[in-house]
């Protein structure tokens, strides 16, 4: 039995995409894993009967290739499966297409249930991993970590606002997403595009904390390293691939 597939259209709007006229990669991973709920909707796997429970969903890693980020107008299909899953791991595919079926941007994606109380993973109850109708595996997967910054280029300091919490009282995925991206300069932003990104969570971040980005930049083989930090803490670590405009 295979997984189930889910999919749904999106028109992009103007306010969901930067000064380049494309969608920031932090808002279009919010569309991704609004997709995933979506389909956790669909099929009664809703965020509420997993909260009675004490439990919620957390995103540990994404795995991104981006061909082509979508423009502003542009109606695009989110499709995406929940593939495969172990006692504490859950593995869910994501890509993101144009009209004509052509892949702009793919996601590989693992989840965990957490404690809400002990913020503790937990193993995964049968009746809640079920009607996705995943493969079941003992294998875990071992992707690769993230490398830490080693020579900073450059950082900023942040504060986490109210509105940076969303309804799951987490930080949203997008401010990750634009805190490391916002350390690097306008001027390389402007003139180059984000090809891959690698990202792992480590430690929520909460309401009201100082958080630091900071980035490495490497010129010569245009990758960057990222690290979110809140005090000697790491919150968050990123490697990203781009190309020159």
């Amino acid at each position: 039995m295979s997984a189930k597939q889910y999919s749904e259209d999106h028109r992009v709007v103007y306010y969901e995409t930067n000064v380049t006229g494309a969608v920031g990669i932090g808002r279009l991973v919010d569309l991704m894993m609004l997709a995933s709920e979506d389909q956790s909707e669909q099929l009664g796997v809703t965020n509420e009967k997993i909260a009675e429970r004490g439990l919620g969903w957390v995103v540990t890693q994404h795995i991104i290739d981006i061909t082509r980020l979508p423009q502003v107008d542009d109606v695009i299909t989110l499709s995406t499966i929940a593939k495969s899953y172990n006692r504490f791991f859950c593995y869910r595919d994501f890509k993101v297409e144009d009209q004509d079926g052509n892949e702009l941007v793919k996601m590989h994606s693992v989840f965990v249930l957490m404690d809400r109380q002990k913020r503790k993973i937990v193993r995964l109850p049968a009746d809640i991993i079920t009607p996705y109708e995943s493969e079941y595996t003992k294998k875990i997967e071992r992707l690769k970590t993230p490398q830490p910054v080693e020579n900073i280029s450059s950082q900023k300091n942040y504060r986490v606002r109210f509105m940076d919490i969303d309804a799951n009282h987490h930080v949203n995925n997008v401010h990750y997403f634009d805190w490391m991206l916002d350390a690097l300069s306008s001027d390389f932003l402007l003139n180059h595009r984000l090809t891959k990104m690698n990202i792992s969570y480590r430690q929520e971040v909460y309401y009201g904390d100082q958080i630091t980005s900071e980035v490495e930049l490497d010129e010569k083989n245009l990758t960057t390293k990222h690290l979110i930090t809140t005090g000697d803490q790491q919150n968050c670590l990123a490697e990203c691939q781009w190309e020159k405009i």
